[in-house]
């Protein structure tokens, strides 16, 4: 956000500070016065951001001020841009150098009710570096003087004070405000191209910067977005055929499965002893031996089990008695 005016004062002066920052905003003067400030306080990152995206420093100088390390480095960077810097006095002490041969603008004795002549020659000071007018005269028109102030308004209808009052009323009738004129003719120069003069018909882009840069491109984007039409009302065909194939492929394996499962397992000799009738074979052979059946369909023919074997005993005889 830019600032009008940044104000610089010290925590001691606080209250003379918010007096000033309360009437200038009523002017409509944007004002950046941070009142979290701390007499420790150093001018830091932040406080040189907003400086810079201020139009004026106003510098309130008293005997507090000119001893304070922010309010020195706040003043040396107002002084560093040409015309910046505006110097008002709260009190009687005189700046240092480079500021003691500077105009100030004398504030002693302004109170809520009462206005010093130096603060009208501060308000058209700064109503001229902001291109304003006739603010003493607005200043002067009494809160009941309802002609008086309307015909101000009236003739100064770009003013701040007359947009803000004719906000006030539409925002009281209901009516919404209308986009900002200057931002929509931004707008429009951005989105629009010209020829460069050159005579070679090239075209360029004007520039464009803030709210009326972020316009610009979002107009951009749109013209240069694809198109997509969106047909709610039609199925989707394709989507119904491969959800129907899915369900039949399942349906087949299902099928194949139970035809597979219900076939006879045939044997591959009905001599082979069922290897996993393992309790009877154990029941039957002593410890060490094995059934005879097993030796003799052995012995039918040679066997390849992959490791070979070597010859076979038939122990399964129970040796005689001595």
């Amino acid at each position: 956000m830019a600032y009008d005016v940044f104000l610089v004062t010290v925590p001691e002066d606080f209250d003379m500070a918010k007096l000033i920052a309360r009437r200038l905003r009523s002017l409509k003067f944007t004002v950046r016065f941070n009142q979290k400030q701390t007499e420790d306080d150093i001018f830091d990152a932040k406080d040189a951001r907003d400086a810079g995206k201020s139009g004026n420093m106003l510098v309130l100088w008293s005997e507090n001020s000119v001893k304070n390390d922010w309010v020195r480095a706040a003043a040396a960077v107002g002084n560093s841009r040409d015309g910046m810097l505006v110097h008002a006095g709260i009190d009687k002490t005189i700046p240092y150098e480079p500021y003691r041969k500077g105009k100030r603008f004398a504030l002693e004795g302004f109170t809520s009710r009462k206005m010093p002549e130096g603060f009208y020659k501060l308000v058209e000071e700064l109503a001229d570096r902001t291109g304003r007018s006739d603010l003493r005269a607005w200043m002067k028109l009494g809160s009941k003087d309802d002609e008086g102030r309307e015909a101000w308004l009236e003739a100064h209808a770009d003013d701040p004070l007359a947009i803000a009052e004719r906000q006030k009323r539409e925002k009281a009738l209901g009516i919404k405000p209308e986009p900002a004129k200057e931002a929509a003719e931004a707008a429009t120069k951005a989105a629009t191209t010209i020829q460069n003069g050159n005579g070679n018909g090239s075209s360029v882009t004007r520039p464009t910067t803030g709210v009326s840069a972020a316009v610009a491109r979002a107009s951009a984007s749109a013209r240069t977005a694809p198109k997509t039409v969106v047909q709610p009302d039609e199925d989707p065909v394709y989507g119904n055929w491969t959800i129907a194939a899915i369900g039949a492929a399942i349906a087949a394996i299902f099928l194949f499965s139970l035809v597979v499962r219900s076939q006879p397992v045939e044997r591959v000799d009905a001599r082979l002893p069922a290897i996993g009738n393992a309790q009877p074979v154990v029941a039957a052979c002593p410890a060490g031996t094995v059934p005879r059946e097993m030796v003799e369909f052995i012995e039918q023919g040679p066997v390849d089990i992959g490791m070979g074997h070597g010859p076979i005993i038939d122990d399964t005889t129970p040796p005689e008695d001595e």
